[in-house]
């Protein structure tokens, strides 16, 4: 959850701030943010990647001002000037000037370092467990811009009206649960059954949640048989454990793979056991202290790296659902979900009583969204 500032920071040092037109015909006077992705110094040219995924190469000259920004700075007031030569790659950058196409004239450019930025970020973690809440979207209202959430709690079944009236909306990408990668978005993306996440404050009545900034995203969570393991694509080729059918696996830099243990795998087994033997929950995503419990038990264990998934693997995948269902870019990667499955086998000639989801006890319905 990063870089909230700038986007506060775009409308204090800019009286207007036309939107970025991505097929701009005729040259007009634009402001723009992003990350330096590449940077020629000799020329004076820079690439910058925007919040929404566009590369643009921006060109100084000698009439370009260039002045750094402190962190968790909203105006210019404190801003400093500095030479273009000092910008690197990485650092956060919102361009002011001219563009047409895919070029841009800057006329200036207030740079945050990626020092800066890494105590931005670390601010605004601070900020989104303090003021943030999480769950799983009940309902959606585009004409009254409210949002019900069902509560990533230890009380199951907590719900709050969310008021998206002045919110900043973000959706999470493939493979990606960094804000600085989530695309924007708008309240039309954003569908029941969605993980969301929020930041705001209650209401004086303390009965709804007002929104500064909201971030979604639609995830699954599957089983899977490993069959083969690519380690230079950084791909795994499996069969679902539900339906037996073919799917690739991508593996990337945001990925955390881990492997379940005998021990935890006991407990996840008697988790799942103890929530069978409740009053049956509702259709549609479960969202409650099962699913915390047994993420929180797994992210506990020590990371693994690609090397260490086998052929005959049964792993939990989770990852953003796309049209694609023959590929998954995995966010979370848990094996070792055998151990489990084989301490949930009934006895010969009984029943399963643990309903299954994908081939996986509900349990693992994993939340990827950070929990408070």
């Amino acid at each position: 959850m990063k870089s909230f500032a700038w986007l506060v920071l775009i409308c204090a040092v800019t009286i207007t701030l036309t939107p970025l037109d991505h097929s701009l015909a005729q040259e007009k006077v634009i402001s723009i943010v992003g990350a330096v992705t590449d940077i020629d110094k000799p020329n004076r040219r820079l690439l910058l990647r925007t919040d929404d995924a566009l590369v643009l190469s921006i060109q100084a000259n000698d009439d370009t001002v260039c002045l750094r920004l402190p962190a968790g700075e909203r105006t210019l007031s404190k801003a400093t000037a500095i030479k273009f030569d000092e910008i690197a790659i990485s650092d956060r950058v919102l361009a002011h000037g001219t563009g047409s196409d895919r070029t841009f004239l800057a006329q200036r450019l207030v740079v945050m370092p990626l020092a800066e930025v890494a105590r931005k970020r670390e601010h605004d973690l601070d900020e989104w467990k303090r003021r943030g809440i999480g769950g799983i979207v009940r309902e959606v209202n585009a004409q009254t811009r409210e949002i019900i959430v069902e509560l990533r709690s230890p009380n199951p079944g907590s719900r709050i009206p969310i008021e998206t009236s002045k919110a900043n909306f973000r959706r999470y990408i493939a493979g990606s649960l960094r804000f600085e990668d989530a695309r924007a978005s708008k309240i039309d993306d954003v569908r029941v059954g969605d993980q969301l996440r929020a930041l705001g404050d209650k209401n004086t009545d303390g009965n709804q949640f007002v929104a500064e900034q909201v971030i979604s995203g639609a995830f699954k969570t599957i089983g899977v048989t490993v069959t083969d393991v690519d380690p230079g694509k950084e791909l795994i080729h499996a069969t679902t454990l539900d339906q037996k059918k073919g799917i690739t696996i991508s593996i990337n830099k945001d990925s955390v793979l881990r492997r379940i243990s005998p021990p935890i795998a006991a407990a996840i087994a008697q988790k799942a056991k103890g929530e069978t033997g409740k009053s049956m929950p509702p259709p549609g995503p479960k969202a409650s202290s099962p699913v915390i419990d047994v993420q929180q038990m797994i992210d506990t264990l020590p990371a693994i790296s690609l090397n260490d998934i086998k052929s005959g693997d049964v792993l939990a995948v989770t990852g953003a659902i796309e049209s694609d269902e023959a590929h998954l870019i995995a966010i979370k990667v848990a094996a070792g979900v055998d151990l489990v499955l084989k301490a949930l086998a009934p006895a010969a000639g009984k029943p399963q009583i643990v309903r299954l989801s994908a081939g996986l006890p509900t349990v693992f319905d994993f939340s990827v969204i950070p929990i408070n």
